[in-house]
Formats: C-alpha cells, sequence, structure tokens
C-alpha cells in the first residue's frame, strides 16, 4: 500500500460527536502509516489549544508522535478566547490556504 499525504480539515469540537470520529479517523490514518496534516477550524481549534480536553490532547499528542502535523486558524483561537498550544502551529487564513492547496494526496473535510 502506498503511503499517502492527507490534510484533515477539522471544525467541531474535539469532544462533539463529529469531533471524536475525526479524531478516531486520524489515529487510523496514522496507523496505516499516512503523513496527516491536521488543520483545526472554528470549535476545532480547541483540540490546538491549551486547554483542550485530556482525552483529545491524548489522541492529538499520539498523533504529532507519529509525525502528523496540527495546524490552526488564528483567527478562530482568538474569536473563541484561546491560547495555542505549543505543538501547533498558527496559520493565518493565507498560511490555511496553502495548507489546502499544497498538493495533499487527499483532503478530507472532517466536519
Amino acid at each position: 500500500m502506498r503511503v499517502a499525504s492527507i490534510l484533515i480539515a477539522l471544525s467541531s469540537a474535539p469532544a462533539s460527536p463529529a469531533g471524536r470520529h475525526a479524531l478516531r479517523l486520524a489515529e487510523s490514518l496514522a496507523a496505516e502509516g499516512h503523513a496527516l496534516t491536521l488543520c483545526c477550524l472554528q470549535d476545532a481549534v480547541l483540540l490546538a489549544s491549551e486547554g483542550a480536553p485530556g482525552e483529545a490532547r491524548a489522541a492529538l499528542d499520539g498523533l504529532l508522535e507519529r509525525g502528523a502535523r496540527c495546524l490552526v486558524l488564528g483567527e478562530d483561537l482568538l474569536l473563541r478566547g484561546l491560547r495555542p498550544a505549543e505543538r501547533a502551529l498558527t496559520v493565518d487564513h493565507a498560511g490555511l490556504i496553502a495548507a489546502l492547496t499544497a498538493g495533499h494526496d487527499r483532503v478530507v473535510g472532517a466536519l
């Protein structure tokens, strides 16, 4: 099986059913050896913030240990009064567009 570069765009809070499903999807893809980039938008920015829930923080830490990257939209953090965690790279809208068009094999929306 060929390893793919996959960007997962997350928009749901990590504790929501959709957010938990998105993290399970990411864990499954990472376990298969795919190169992942998580892009946290809207309520998903909580995952990449200092206030991430424990279970979600552990899931993200595991993904990062497997080589995943985590991007977080800075404007969405600010709108929610959150600060980014050290493990996430804060991007602006131009950085978000660059990530989405970076030539990944697949872009998956996990709403």
